[in-house]
């Protein structure tokens, strides 16, 4: 079975989030990355409770560059967004994404090959587990290493002979 497909941001955005719903939702950055706007908004709202409450004793012990730090985590899930998609970026060789790749997946190995630059082959024990959704999926090879791909590139016929592929040869089943 041979799959020619290209990456997008999104896609490289929705193997990650599928990665740590596999780990559980407090264990991903986004997960907590979703309280700091509410930790920011707290501090906020203390701060001004403080101001109306004493005015003259509110100057006196914040300094205005503490306002940041409200607004930093405010602001951290954008700042997380722009460094997902600098890692993005990296993934790929002189961080040109929009490559054509392809995955050739059989019985024996699976080779992901962008032409003209690279090709990898990894045998089936290298596989560690197996995660899919309808947006992305992924070959683990450790457990912070995988392959994706989107799942949009494969036929119908495709995805259940990847699923049989994946039944036979991967040693550890998914957590």
């Amino acid at each position: 079975m041979q799959v020619s497909y290209k990456l997008t941001y999104s896609d490289y955005k929705n193997a990650v989030r599928l990665h740590y719903s596999k780990k559980g939702k407090w264990t991903s950055p986004m997960g907590l990355f979703s309280l700091m706007p509410a930790i920011g908004s707290l501090l906020i709202l203390c701060a001004l409770v403080e101001y109306f409450h004493d005015k003259n004793s509110f100057l006196a012990s914040n300094p205005p560059a503490l306002a940041f730090i409200p607004l930093f985590f405010l602001l951290f899930p954008v700042l997380y967004s722009f460094a997902l998609r600098k890692q993005f970026k990296g993934s790929s060789p002189h961080g040109k994404t929009d490559r054509q790749l392809t995955i050739d997946i059989d019985d024996e190995r699976i080779i992901v090959e962008a032409p003209g630059l690279s090709e990898t082959k990894v045998l089936w024990q290298a596989i560690d587990r197996f995660a899919q959704n309808e947006k992305v999926t992924m070959l683990y090879i450790a457990e912070m290493r995988f392959i994706y791909f989107p799942t949009r590139s494969l036929s119908d016929a495709q995805r259940t002979e990847l699923n049989d592929l994946v039944a036979r040869h991967v040693v550890r089943k998914q957590k």
